[in-house]
């Protein structure tokens, strides 16, 4: 028993043994495996934390990226070309963000441009753009790359890289373009060619019968309707023509200069249907959208036409713009303190201007930018003297026809003494100061007044062109600028005894009458009194005699390089009256109650509802109905009628009313414009007139009052639009508004019976220029008063504007040849008539031979100073796991 129990006792010994060891055994492999998922654990938690830094500082450095980009356009948008160490200076760790969001970051940026050989920075060329809604525009390119790198506190680091195309694109590559809507209503076939841009909506609503033809790349930033019309009306079965939209490149035989009909036989133009339309029911925000207009878009037009629904159509603005400057700031004057490098100093053509004219009623008002002392060098000259006879001295200076002074003796038939002058009181036949200022390749800016008025300042009845040679004759044969002409009787014949080398009371002011800005509604009855808001005041610039001296040692001495030719800036400011508002939300620098800011003034021109004949109604409590907001401030403007009246002694300081009628051409033809109603005319223009430079640039004319043409300009019938040889020039004018006359535009015509445009027959006119000016803006006039399409601003087919007939009544139409491009970048703020057409009371229609100027597509073929958008493009976006 004994044994049995010694061996048993043995054996559970060693079964207790063998149990620790595996117990042992099992809590060292537990053990591990607890110490390995621990380290397993914390693996797993470091690499965690690794990769969420990893991703934070992805996002900080794409947040870094975005920040830079934005930077860089907010630079691009406040300059018009900023300079290399501009752009460089943004890539700083101050602009790069810090947030909640990414938390603590280190950056470094870098900005990189291609150079050259040495190492110097290339400048923007001539290129494509190359993606995006402009894609295929011609534009100054500069591509950038832009680097950014992230690093975290804990070393993790991401770097990104974006490269970029900043393009300045011209705005005159476009055939059209508007800042507001585009309207084609036309009635006969229209078409023109190049690009069309609107950062509106598009109406194609041609008449019926008519035709319209788009025939290159079309984008819309808005809708494009076909059912209603800009100002409302209903469609109906007045507008049921057909409009016609390219799909391809040079499609519709590229918009031929001369549309015809039928456009379907031609290649690659589609027609477009009203079911086609992206919108109808309405203007919206009325109606609906089209649920198949993307593919419409995109597949049938093969995006040749789009919007920003379909194919991602961004707004086209002006830089300056987009810092709260007003697009018809380009054509303004500096505000007193405005510096010519700030954002929309930048963009002003009075400081690209090499070459400059500035009336005004004061001498201060010369001179209110601060571009020299007043009077400091003798050049500031007064035209109006005090009832004294001038001196011979001050007579020696104008030559033989000194007599925009006034001088002692009897009054004119007809003509009435301005208040506050006493009524045998001499006439002044030009009022205000004028200064003439040239700028040298050194940018010093040189008064030449005396020299421009030693040459003359007066003519006969006729403007001087090369057409009459017989009125280039005596003492103003060489004369640049005309302020008067030469007195006549009622029938146009001179009075007996009077030449041009008389002075005295010899003389009337330059005065004709715009039916547009007179009338307030349309009229036919035959009448000889007219509205004193339309008779205006031209300040005639003779084209050729410009050239001429230019040729001149001193005319030599303009710089012309830095815009590519010449750029010649007028403002006439005379009777401008100081604005009374000072609204800072709306109104921006001219937020100061008192200043002049080279608008009218007056806006309470529309008045559907409460007048048949349109009178200004006087019970808007300050607010302007629709269509009368011209400058977009939320106020009625009443106050420049206030003075219109008073060189014709009809009251208007209290009543508001520059309506009142007068003997057009026994009053209002020969005395004193005393209010803001005065413009530029450009006579003598004809193919071979305009200067050129010596390196082939040619001649904008920029004004910040309105501008009229008359006859042939930069082309001729005999010419036409060839270039065999050479002798256009690129040529461009930009200002508040653009009026076409015709070679036989007569002033005495247009005052003999004011309110028949059959009276002022047009005859064929060629044109060749680029022209951005404004327009008016639409207002409601669904019941289709008047005409159907008044309450629009007439279609693209009227932003050139007429004040003539060019047929007469039942008979053919005379033609009117333009070639160029057409840019309405804002609502006129000087000229602010009406579009009004339907009793032939303001114009009768022309045969419009309309074409885009495909030269324009060089850039070293554009008019000086042409105004540039831009636009930044993404064209690559990387992170670069290069190690650094």
């Amino acid at each position: 028993m004994r044994g049995n129990h010694t061996t048993m006792a043995k054996h559970q010994s060693h079964s207790q043994g063998f149990v620790l060891i595996a117990t042992l055994l099992m809590l060292f492999l537990l053990s591990g495996i607890a110490v390995g998922v621990m380290m397993l654990t914390t693996s797993e938690i470091r690499i965690g934390s690794n990769d969420k830094e990893g991703n934070l500082a992805y996002y900080g450095a794409e947040s870094g990226m975005e920040k830079l980009t934005s930077d860089l356009a907010s630079l691009y948008a406040s300059q018009q070309s900023p300079s290399d160490t501009d752009i460089q200076a943004l890539a700083n760790n101050a602009n790069a963000p810090n947030s909640a969001m990414v938390g603590s970051m280190t950056y470094a940026e870098a900005i990189t441009f291609p150079v050259d050989s040495k190492g110097v920075p290339v400048p923007p060329s001539s290129g494509t753009i190359s993606s995006g809604p402009n894609q295929g525009l011609v534009a100054l390119i500069r591509p950038l790359t832009m680097n950014v790198n992230a690093l975290r506190p804990s070393g993790a680091a991401a770097n990104i890289t974006r490269g970029i195309e900043v393009a300045q694109i011209p705005v005159f590559q476009f055939g059209i373009f508007s800042e507001s809507s585009i309207s084609f209503n036309n009635g006969a076939n229209f078409g023109f060619g190049g690009r069309i841009h609107t950062n509106g909506n598009l109406f194609l609503l041609p008449q019926t019968g008519g035709t319209s033809m788009l025939g290159a790349k079309t984008t819309v930033f808005g809708e494009v309707i076909r059912d209603v019309l800009q100002n409302g009306a209903s469609a109906g079965a007045n507008f049921t023509g057909t409009p016609y939209q390219a799909n391809a490149a040079n499609g519709c035989d590229n918009a031929i200069a001369v549309p015809r009909a039928p456009f379907a036989t031609e290649t690659n133009c589609v027609n477009f249907t009203t079911a086609s339309a992206s919108w109808s029911g309405g203007i919206p925000p009325s109606g609906g959208q089209n649920a198949s207009w993307i593919n419409t878009s995109t597949v049938s037009f093969n995006g040749f036409i789009g919007n920003n629904r379909s194919t991602g159509v961004q707004k086209l603005v002006l830089p300056f713009t987009k810092g709260g400057g007003l697009p018809q700031d380009i054509i303004r004057r500096p505000y007193v303190g405005e510096g010519p490098t700030s954002a929309t100093g930048q963009s002003r053509m009075y400081n690209k201007a090499n070459i400059r004219i500035i009336l005004a009623d004061t001498l201060q008002g010369l001179h209110d930018n601060g571009s020299a002392a007043p009077n400091g060098d003798g050049q500031d000259v007064l035209l109006t003297a005090n009832t004294a006879a001038p001196t011979v001295a001050s007579l020696a200076q104008f030559g033989n026809d000194a007599v925009a002074y006034a001088v002692p003796g009897p009054i004119e038939p007809g003509w009435q003494a301005p208040l506050p002058l006493a009524a045998n009181s001499p006439f002044p036949l030009v009022t205000g100061y004028l200064r003439v200022e040239i700028k040298n390749s050194a940018d010093v800016w040189t008064g030449v007044t005396n020299q421009w008025l030693a040459l003359g300042i007066g003519r006969g009845f006729s403007p001087l062109a090369a057409g009459n040679p017989t009125a280039k004759t005596g003492p103003n044969a060489q004369a640049i600028l005309l302020f008067q002409e030469l007195a006549s009787t009622p029938a146009g014949l001179p009075i007996v005894g009077r030449t041009l080398a008389n002075v005295g009371t010899n003389w009337y002011p330059i005065n004709f009458f715009d039916p547009r800005e007179g009338l307030v509604r349309d009229a036919s009855a035959a009448n000889t009194q007219c509205p004193i808001n339309g008779i205006m005041n031209a300040v005639e610039l003779d084209m050729a005699n410009l050239k001429a001296w230019m040729a001149t040692p001193t005319g030599q001495t303009i710089e012309y390089k830095e815009q590519n030719g010449y750029v010649l800036y007028f403002s006439d400011r005379r009777g401008m009256l100081p604005t009374p508002r000072s609204n800072t939300a709306t109104d921006g620098a001219f937020a100061v109650a008192g200043v002049l800011n080279g608008e009218y003034g007056f806006e309470d021109t529309v008045n559907v509802a409460t007048s048949a004949t349109g009178n200004p109604n006087g019970v808007d409590g300050g607010v302007p109905e629709q269509g009368e907001d011209a400058n977009g401030n939320g106020v009625l403007e009443t106050y420049g009628a206030a003075n219109v009246g008073n060189g014709f002694r009809v009251p208007t300081a209290t009543a508001n009313f520059p309506y009142a009628n007068i003997d057009c051409l026994n009053q209002g033809r020969m005395n004193w414009v005393s209010g803001a109603r005065h413009v530029l005319r450009l006579i003598d223009g004809s193919v071979g007139n305009l200067p050129l430079s010596p390196q082939g640039g040619g001649l904008t004319v920029a004004s910040e009052n309105p501008v009229y043409i008359q006859g042939d300009y930069n082309a001729s019938p005999g010419q036409g639009f060839t270039d065999v040889p050479l002798t256009h020039s690129p040529a461009s004018v930009i200002a508040d508004a653009v009026t076409l006359l015709s070679n036989s535009w007569n002033d005495i015509n247009g005052m003999t019976n004011p309110t028949n445009a059959f009276n002022r027959l047009g005859s064929n006119t060629w044109y060749r220029l680029a022209v951005a000016s404004g327009k008016t803006p639409n207002f409601n006039n669904s019941g289709g008063a008047n005409d159907p399409t008044w309450g629009s601003d007439g279609g693209v087919h009227n932003f050139l504007r007429y004040i003539e007939a060019w047929n007469t009544a039942g008979g053919a139409s005379t033609t009117l040849a333009y070639q160029g491009s057409l840019v309405s970048l804002y609502y006129s703020n000087y000229a602010t008539g009406t579009y009004k057409f339907g009793k032939s009371g303001i114009y009768n229609a022309p045969n419009r031979q309309y074409s885009f100027d495909t030269l324009f597509l060089q850039p070293n073929n554009l008019p000086p100073a042409t105004p540039m958008f831009q636009d930044v493009v993404n064209l690559s976006y990387r992170q670069d796991f290069t190690p650094y």
